[in-house]
Formats: C-alpha cells, sequence, structure tokens
C-alpha cells in the first residue's frame, strides 16, 4: 500500500482492523509516522478493510494462482471438454461449446459480447445442475445460486465481479420481466448497466451498476426468447440406463484447480489478443448467434489445431441458421405454412382447428390449459404485420380468414426452406433428431427444414400436417402436392458436419466410461 514500505504497509493493516473509534485516536500520528495527508491515510484505511471484506467472502476455489509456464490452448480445451464429458452426457457440440465458453469466462473482460451459455431440459434430473458444478470449478470466481432477485443480481455483480451461475431459472426467471431486462442488459458490454436510486446521506440519488458478468442459466424448458437469443443453448437429456459416466463429487478437485491454474494463464497470456476478434463465422449463423459465437470461436482460433474446425462445427449444430424458429411466434409461422398446404385462402376458424388438432404443439393448451382462440392468433400474427380480412373461396364466402401472399414475406424471412403441404397421409409426423446422449441408439435428422436439426429446445419438433378441407381454396398448378423437402448430404447448409463424429467412441465395456484417471494422466503436458 506504502510504496515499497513493507513496515508502512504492516502500520496500515493494523489500522485497518481497528475500531473506527480506536483509528480516529491513533489517525494523525500515524499520517505523520507515514508522511502522508489525513486523506490519503483514510482512503488506505477504507481500501484495506474492503479488501479484508472481500477476502473474508472469497470462497477458497476463486483462488487461482497462474499456471508457472506458458499453457498449449488445444490440451487445455482438450482437459476442460474430457471433464465435462467424463461427469455429464450430452449431446454433440456441448463438450465444445462448454469449453470455449469457459475459457471465454476468463477472457470475458477483453471483448464486447457476452454470450449467455444456458442448459435446457425438458424435465428434471438431465445433469444441469452438474454442469454448473463443473463450471463452478473451473470459471472464475463463480457463484452458483438458485434464486436471486433482480436487485440483488446487479448488485452482487457490481460489488463482486463474478461468474454467476444460475440455476432452477424456470422458477423464477421466465416470468420475471424486471430480471429478463437486467439479464438482456449483459450482454453487450456497453450496455451492462441498469440505473437505481441509492440513498447517499439522507438523499436518494441515482446510481449505475454494472450488469457485465458471464452467465450461465439452468431452465426446465426454455426461457423467454430474448434472452435464449443472446445464448448459446444447450439441450441435455436424461441418460438412457445403460449410458454410465462417472458420479461427480460436488466439491473442488486437484483436477479442477489445476486447470483452473492453466486456464488462468491462458487467459493472462492472451488477454490482449481477444480484445477486438473478428474470427471468419460460419453462413449459417444468423447476426444475434454470430455475435455471440463470435468471442468462442476467437478464442479456438488462438488455440488452434483442431478446434478452429470444431469450434465452427459446434457453432453450425447448435446455432446455426433456423434455431431461431424455436420462438414461439415463429413456430406458429412454421405451423401455419404447414396449415395452408396447397391453399391460397384458409378460413381463421379453419386454421385455427388446424393448428390445435396436433397435440404435440403447444396451440392445444395454449393458455391455461385451453386451446388458442382466433383472437388469439390474430395478437401473435401481429408483430408480422399479418391481419384476417373477409375471403372468399369455394365451399364458403365472406368469411374472415388469411390469404397465403400476406404471409409469404413472413415465411421467407422466417421460415426459409420449410415444407408447405401436407404430409401424403395427411397426418401428424414428428420430426426425429439425434439422441441427445450419444450413447444409446441415435437417428439422423429426416425431418423437414423448418423443424428439423434444432437441438437447442425439446418438445418442439412435431409439426401439424392435417389435410385441407372443401371449404379452402387449392392452388392448381401443381396438382396440390407439394414434394417434401427434408435434409440431404449433398449441400445442404444444415447438414451436420462429420468433423462432430472425430472423435474416438466411448468403450462400452462394462457400459461405462472411460475413467479419467489421476491428474498426471490426462492433464500434463500442457504447456
Amino acid at each position: 500500500m506504502i510504496d515499497n514500505d513493507p513496515d508502512g504497509d504492516k502500520l496500515i493493516y493494523e489500522l485497518s482492523k481497528l475500531s473506527e473509534v480506536a483509528y480516529q485516536r491513533r489517525r494523525k500520528d500515524a499520517a505523520r509516522h507515514l508522511s502522508v495527508r489525513l486523506e490519503i491515510l483514510d482512503k488506505l484505511i477504507r481500501q484495506a478493510r474492503a479488501q479484508a471484506e472481500e477476502d473474508a467472502t472469497a470462497l477458497p476455489h476463486w483462488n487461482a494462482e497462474p499456471w508457472d509456464s506458458e499453457v498449449n490452448g488445444v490440451r487445455l480445451l482438450d482437459g476442460i471438454e474430457k471433464v465435462f464429458r467424463h461427469y455429464i452426457i450430452m449431446p454433440k457440440g456441448a463438450g465444445e461449446a462448454l469449453a470455449l465458453w469457459t475459457l471465454h469466462a476468463w477472457t470475458a473482460d477483453a471483448g464486447e459480447i457476452s454470450p449467455f451459455l444456458v442448459l435446457v431440459s425438458p424435465t428434471k434430473r438431465c445433469g444441469k445442475t452438474s454442469v454448473l458444478i463443473v463450471l463452478l470449478y473451473l470459471t472464475p470466481r463463480s457463484e452458483l445460486a438458485s434464486n436471486i432477485s433482480s436487485s440483488a443480481l446487479f448488485r452482487y455483480i457490481e460489488g463482486v465481479r463474478p461468474t454467476l451461475l444460475i440455476d432452477e431459472a424456470d422458477s423464477f426467471v421466465k416470468d420475471n420481466e424486471e430480471m429478463r431486462g437486467v439479464l438482456n442488459s449483459g450482454h453487450t458490454k456497453a450496455a451492462a448497466y441498469v440505473i437505481r436510486n441509492v440513498e447517499v446521506n439522507g438523499e436518494h440519488k441515482p446510481q449505475r451498476f454494472s450488469t457485465w458478468a458471464p452467465k450461465a442459466i439452468a431452465t426446465i424448458r426454455a426461457l423467454a426468447d430474448t434472452l435464449e437469443d443472446r445464448a448459446v443453448v444447450i439441450t441435455l437429456q436424461r441418460k438412457s440406463k445403460m449410458a454410465k459416466v462417472e458420479r461427480l463429487r460436488r466439491r473442488d478437485s486437484d483436477e479442477f484447480a489445476i486447470l483452473r491454474r492453466r486456464a488462468a494463464r491462458w487467459a493472462a497470456d492472451n488477454f490482449d489478443k481477444l480484445t477486438d476478434p473478428d474470427p471468419a463465422i460460419p453462413d449459417a449463423l444468423n447476426d444475434r448467434a454470430a455475435d455471440n459465437w463470435r468471442p468462442l470461436l476467437a478464442i479456438a482460433d488462438l488455440a488452434g489445431g483442431a478446434w478452429t474446425r470444431r469450434a465452427r462445427d459446434a457453432a453450425c449444430l447448435l446455432s446455426g441458421e433456423g434455431h431461431d424458429s424455436t420462438s414461439v411466434n415463429v413456430e406458429l409461422l412454421a405451423d401455419i405454412r404447414k396449415a395452408f398446404g396447397d391453399l391460397d385462402v384458409i378460413r381463421s376458424a379453419d386454421l385455427v382447428e388446424k393448428l390445435v388438432s396436433d397435440p404435440e404443439r403447444p396451440w392445444t393448451e395454449w393458455r391455461h390449459g385451453r386451446p388458442l382462440t382466433q383472437k388469439q392468433l390474430g395478437g401473435l400474427l401481429r408483430p408480422f404485420c399479418v391481419a384476417s380480412e373477409t375471403v372468399s373461396a369455394p365451399g364458403f364466402k365472406d368469411a374472415k380468414g388469411y390469404r397465403r401472399a400476406h404471409f409469404e414475406e413472413a415465411w421467407a424471412a422466417y421460415c426459409p426452406g420449410q415444407n408447405t403441404s401436407p404430409s401424403p397421409e395427411g397426418t401428424s409426423e414428428a420430426s426425429k433428431r439425434r439422441s441427445a446422449d450419444e450413447m444409446g441408439a441415435t437417428s439422423d435428422f429426416s425431418s423437414v427444414a423448418g423443424s428439423g436439426g434444432d437441438t437447442s429446445k425439446n418438445g418442439k419438433l412435431a409439426y401439424s400436417h392435417a389435410g385441407s378441407d372443401a371449404s379452402t381454396l387449392r392452388r392448381p398448378e401443381n396438382g396440390g402436392k407439394v414434394s417434401l423437402a427434408t435434409f440431404s448430404p449433398d449441400g445442404d447448409p444444415w447438414h451436420i458436419p462429420p468433423a462432430l463424429d472425430r472423435r474416438p467412441a466411448a468403450p462400452q465395456t462394462n457400459g461405462r466410461a472411460p475413467a479419467l484417471g489421476p491428474v498426471g494422466d490426462t492433464l500434463d503436458d500442457f504447456k
């Protein structure tokens, strides 16, 4: 505290431990002894007390002395990914995303965007908390909370600057607009502030609080669209009885401590190189997804090796174009497109009937267990500038309905490449997707382009292909049939890159994954 004066530092430390009364008695003599002004001494004492308070509240795993030699980025990312896969069954691309996001937590202050890491599952016991616990011991100044208020959120970030890990978000985030606003603000550094009135000397004055911190959020089912739009989303599924991983002992360990130290050293050595990242972005990522992945891809490029390709494969798989179709409004557009089939005009009543006919779609129990109504449909379509009007067609006259032409622009923007015809049998056909645990039976995507390839959400992959009835107008030019667009390995931008399958399959002996072994067996030679 006093430059090159160990005795001065010792005196400051002793004074900071005194009560305020005792300090005031020694204050003038101490200032003369140190040859500093009284206001400077008071400032040094405040700093010493604040540091002591911070040290007292610091969690043990926050202490991460950087590794004493240069760290190889490829080996570090490999080691982090291996730890996640050792304890948790994950979908393809998740291991890469988690490893890259872990290093992003160490380097977030270098960049301008900090994507949320959102862990979603359809139900409990799918591994979300286990992922957060591993992150707890691998990221800097990490704090795991199962509930937090919006005011505590920004005050804690302002005071501690943590890596904030939020569990059970489905219980308090989704319907809390203030909380969502505070979280959303922390996505971009320039906007990562909220302003609140704070009492100062009896007066209320506005004060700015930072919301800038790496954040991982675990939830059952989806969060608000605005949150997931700012996130790298990983969907976890409950592991099958045949899938075995090592039991995660929910405490710190040598393997975690070594990875923390190596991450701290790598971050220190590469921090300046991440201040203005401009990595090559896959065409499959939309603008917001590109923002989310830019800091992660920059980390992969700095590490080099196979990670430059693996990171981009993971980005395309987890966040590729079309994943925004899980937004409820865009889901509705996609289902309306299928309901139209070959029709140019459809009555509102007939459209709603088609939408609610598929029990696997959200429209069946849209509000309080009741199906979607025509009025609610109109409200959902209003943001797309689509409204009902009086329409006529063979079989009905002057009824409220919708014209296909009014949807074309919205479909082109939000549902590119989706199937536009009913299935030949006119029945509901659920989409197929890969098994999330990668260890049981798997199936490649075979759904229509608008509903397939989305491993970032659950329960939203089945679409109604109900046939049309006589009260609607068919388009005659193609005989009432449109070919079903399916995924193809040849040139389809949604095709899953083979690079994600390059890792060796887990040994099946006794149905168990390989043990990680002692720390030295897997984490040495990072230099």
